[in-house]
């Protein structure tokens, strides 16, 4: 490639003719029909190539190496190239001139002559552009430019939007350098930082467009000096003027088609046809995300380093550099001046050691461009500059705003300032102020504006802070502030929507977390710690982050253990978050049932309702999950009285979900149904809102995942499969990952592998799979063990069997004993299809003793049946024949109708093998009949298909 980069293919001959175009590459001109066709540099290299060799297809990365030598550029940057000269070369030609090769590159499909004739004269130069500053640096812009660019081409007006700072200005002007060509009435610029009155905007955009009004209505006059122009105007620094911007942006829209407007401002112009492009800061690595260079030269802020670093000696990025490039380009926040001036500095201290001054916030890192302006020379002496320039009172509001680790928020500033005294009104102008001044970032976000120092700045300003004595009092008044929002946090649960609360608080997390710090440090405040230990119990839940929640609960539960005169309603708090902890946990240890019983007990002496109910629920809960499902029972009918006593729609609903799933495992189902069923059609549409997780997970997605169970097991398994998957779906769009866990383990993944629906299953334990990555619920890690164990048993892959049962061990060894007496009738099956017969016999023992133990009537038929089908296995026919007809009674007793089909199933098969068709048919005849006629799923298809046969069968025989 680096004969190419030289000089263009053919460069000797003449002109290519195509068309009525003719190409002259020594001169970069293209003519059409003699007339100077107006074409960007890069789009010109671009047609160069592709008419050297027309008929070929030339490569994307070659067409870049060709037109961007020795640069990174992204390929949306081609893309506009291309798009650009395909305009240029007219839209309205019948005969196609580029076509994509998709995946590949591009092809010159029209034919080309090489004419070695004098070409004509040069034709007049095309218009110049108006008041543009000379074409910036912009490294590391590459894709924004590109983006803005075919935006542009799209809409009639773009809007660059960012805080200050920002680079909008360098990009907005990159872009209209790039531009220039596309635009025959020429590009202009104009600032309008320089205008302090909105009256004056119409006058100042004539003036830089080269109007001279002739009456008072100035924006008609323009309309009618551009009409049918092709015009691009570039406005800059809006953000003081939206309003008055607005208006001539929109007037000048409206009366004139042919042009296109880019602006430059803090926050959207909100015209009719304006396109917002928000300006991000360079592109950084995540921390710990990249381990070679060049993996690190993809983002934007390493190519701006190392291209900074190269200018002042040799320097090449290496694989061992890469992390630590890409940790300083993160700690610098993307923010060009830094990266630029630390990047200065590579060749005399080394990266590692530019890191670890970053880290230890020295800045001192002096630059010897002695013609740069002196506050340019060191980050340090930029950062003094800057605090120096400052009030007083806007050097006090930013030490105390030093505090915050990541976004902050109006109401955050205005209750920080009230350390240093700053009224409400004082404190928004001196925000606004530090804003414009470009220490504090401004940035709108999901409609809210939200405020950040950059890392660089903070680090600064926290040494100020030290200096000036002030550091422990802000701390204590951020604390306190953390607190206040917190605990209204709590309170808005109860009538907010769940989208809006997270977004407001989940950002904050990185201050509570230093809040919490404080407080229970050595200069800390002990009881202000617990307080916000608690306040943040909803926040903890919501994100489903069990394992810092428990944590931080341990911590303060030590620290309340030490005090001993902890307020009471903080120890209740803290004693059913514990609670809730560890009933997640891996291990189901016997200590949680007194601790259940305690929030009760601690509801009842304080008279707090909500956590009398958050007690019995819990305890019930418990008592189900370890095989106790009368006491869960009892529990819960305690939980319903005071429910409904205290008028709590909510609570009644919850517990009456979770009696529809103890009845069910006692073998209620019919009741069990009904409960369930009549909850589902009061529940909102799988389209509404997501509600808070107030008993531990979403009701609505729990609402469906129980009644999937009742649905699967009363003889409507595919219904069954399709409210999982909505459980599965309802559960997602929460953004809870217990919820989401709970659904998938307690009814997708075993539904799906009960009806044999693997791939189902498959896909199921993936996303459980996944959950647990995300965040570790130790409940459900041995459930999804043994079930991926099962489905290899389904499967029929060597070994998965025996695996199953270990798993099936490991999971009673951790107490998780809901539905054992099902698991073991699966493992049993699972060992009698490998062949192990008396394994299989004793695994069917001991989950018959469970289900007797644990009153788990639900999976009695299911337990007879494989011990039915063991007995066949060991050619104990009458023996089979007994449990398998118990079974099929054991089934219809309890309403259990997929549980009998299953029963008769295999029964009829052993009376057809004894020749006795007439009782297989009747058997199989009275199961089928009681399935719906839109039921359908494979193991009701098979049965029908059976008691066909056997009708035909016993036709031939009365034949």
């Amino acid at each position: 490639m680096a004969d190419m980069h030289a000089e263009p293919p053919n460069a000797n001959c003449l002109a290519y003719v195509f068309g009525p175009f003719r190409l002259l590459p020594n001169r970069q001109l293209l003519l059409r029909d003699g007339a100077a066709v107006r074409i960007g540099g890069r789009a010109l290299d671009i047609l160069t190539l592709l008419v050297s060799r027309p008929g070929e297809v030339v490569g994307k990365k070659e067409l870049i190496d060709f037109c961007w030598p020795d640069t990174f550029v992204h390929e949306d940057n081609l893309k506009v190239n291309i798009a650009s000269l395909r305009r240029s070369l007219g839209s309205d030609s019948d005969e196609p001139y580029i076509a994509t090769v998709a995946g590949r590159g591009y092809r010159f499909v029209a034919s080309v002559d090489i004419d070695r004739a004098q070409p004509p004269a040069t034709p007049a130069s095309p218009a110049p552009s108006k008041g543009l500053p000379t074409r910036p640096l912009a490294l590391g812009r590459d894709r924004e430019i590109a983006r803005i660019a075919s935006a542009l081409a799209d809409r009639h007006h773009v809007s660059i939007v960012g805080p200050g700072g920002v680079g909008k200005t360098t990009v907005a002007i990159a872009v209209a350098h790039q531009e220039v060509p596309n635009y025959a009435d020429g590009v202009y610029f104009i600032d309008l930082s320089c205008v302090g009155d909105p009256q004056y905007v119409p006058s100042a955009v004539a003036a830089g467009v080269l109007v001279r009004p002739h009456s008072a209505n100035t924006l008609a006059d323009m309309a009618e000096a551009l009409r049918g122009k092709r015009v691009l105007i570039v406005l800059d620094n809006c953000e003081h003027l939206l309003s008055a911007a607005a208006t001539v942006v929109d007037r000048l829209l409206d009366a004139i088609p042919t042009i296109r407007i880019l602006a430059t401002s803090r926050e959207p112009l909100r015209t009719g046809l304006e396109r917002v492009y928000r300006l991000p800061p360079l592109d950084v690595p995540a921390v710990g995300g990249v381990k070679t260079a060049e993996h690190a030269l993809t983002f934007a802020a390493v190519q701006l380093f190392v291209a900074r670093a190269q200018e002042r000696g040799v320097y090449v990025l290496s694989d061992a550099d890469a992390p630590l490039v890409s940790a300083i380009c993160h700690r610098l926040d993307g923010i060009a001046l830094a990266i630029e001036l630390t990047a200065s500095k590579a060749a005399t201290f080394g990266v590692p050691a530019l890191l670890s001054m970053l880290e230890q916030r020295f800045l001192l890192l002096s630059n010897d461009a002695r013609t740069a302006p002196f506050r340019q020379q060191t980050l340090l002496a930029t950062l003094d500059w800057s605090y120096r320039l400052l009030s007083d009172d806007e050097a006090s509001l930013l030490r105390f705003l030093s505090v915050f680790t990541g976004t902050f928020r109006i109401e955050d500033v205005v209750a920080m300032a009230k350390a240093p005294g700053f009224d409400a009104l004082a404190t928004v102008d001196t925000l606004e102020r530090l804003t414009q001044k470009s220490m504090v970032s401004a940035d709108y976000k999901d409609g809210a504006l939200s405020y950040r120092l950059l890392e660089t700045t903070r680090a600064y300003v926290l040494e100020r802070q030290m200096d000036a004595g002030e550091r422990d009092g802000a701390l204590e008044h951020h604390a306190r502030h953390i607190l206040t929002l917190y605990e209204r946090a709590a309170e808005e649960r109860g009538w907010r929507a769940k989208r809006d609360w997270m977004s407001d608080y989940i950002c904050r997390v990185d201050d509570l977390r230093n809040a919490l710090t404080w407080a229970f440090g050595p200069t800390g405040d002990r009881l202000l710690g617990i307080r916000l230990t608690v306040a943040a119990i909803p926040l903890w839940m919501e994100m489903s982050a069990l394992g810092e929640m428990q944590s931080r609960i341990e911590h303060a539960w030590q620290v309340v253990n030490d005090m001993k005169d902890c307020p009471a309603d903080l120890v209740m708090k803290l004693v059913a978050a514990r609670a809730s902890g560890m009933s997640f946990a891996h291990h189901l240890a016997p200590s949680i049932e007194g601790v259940w019983q305690e929030c009760h007990l601690l509801g009842c002496e304080t008279g707090n309702v909500e956590y009398q109910l958050h007690g019995l629920w819990g305890l019930a809960a418990y008592l189900i999950y370890v095989g106790r499902p009368l006491e869960g029972i009892d529990t819960l009918h305690r939980f319903l009285a005071i429910a409904e006593a205290a008028g709590d729609g909510p609570a009644l609903a919850e517990g009456n979900r979770m009696m529809g799933m103890a009845e069910i495992y006692i073998g209620k189902i019919a009741s069990a149904r009904r409960r369930l069923e009549a909850l589902a059609a009061g529940q909102p549409r799988s389209t509404d809102p997501v509600r808070f997780a107030r008993f531990q997970a979403e009701r609505g997605a729990h609402v469906q995942c129980s009644l999937a169970i009742a649905f699967w097991i009363s003889g409507e398994p595919d219904r069954a499969m399709q409210v999982a998957r909505s459980a599965v779906a309802r559960a997602e769009a929460t953004g809870h990952v217990v919820s989401q866990s709970n659904v998938l383990a307690v009814c997708a993944i075993p539904i799906s592998l009960w009806t044999d629906d693997l791939a189902s299953a498959a896909t199921f334990l993936a996303m459980l799979e996944a959950n647990g990555r995300h965040e570790d619920i130790g409940i459900w890690r041995e459930v999804c063990r043994f079930f991926k164990s099962a489905l290899s048993a389904k499967q029929r892959k060597i070994g998965a069997a025996a695996d199953m049962k270990a798993r099936l061990q490991d999971l009673i060894a951790a107490r998780n004993l809901l539905r054992a007496p099902m698991h073991y009738s699966m493992v049993a099956e699972a060992l009698l299809d490998a062949g192990a017969v008396d394994e299989a016999r004793e695994t069917i023992k001991e989950a018959g003793r469970l289900a007797q133990d644990q009153v788990a009537n639900w999976c009695m038929p299911e337990i007879l049946r494989v011990g039915g089908m063991i007995a066949t296995a060991a050619d104990n026919a009458d023996e089979a024949e007994r449990l398998l007809k118990r079974a099929v009674d054991k089934a219809e007793e309890i309403g259990a109708l997929t549980l009998e089909l299953r029963a008769a199933t295999a029964l009829s098969e052993i009376l057809e093998a004894n020749r006795r068709h007439s009782e297989a048919s009747d058997l199989l005849a009275a199961c089928c009949a009681k399935f719906s006629d839109t039921t359908d799923y494979a193991q009701l298809a098979a049965a029908r298909d059976r008691l066909r046969r056997l009708r035909r069968c016993g036709r031939l025989a009365w034949g």
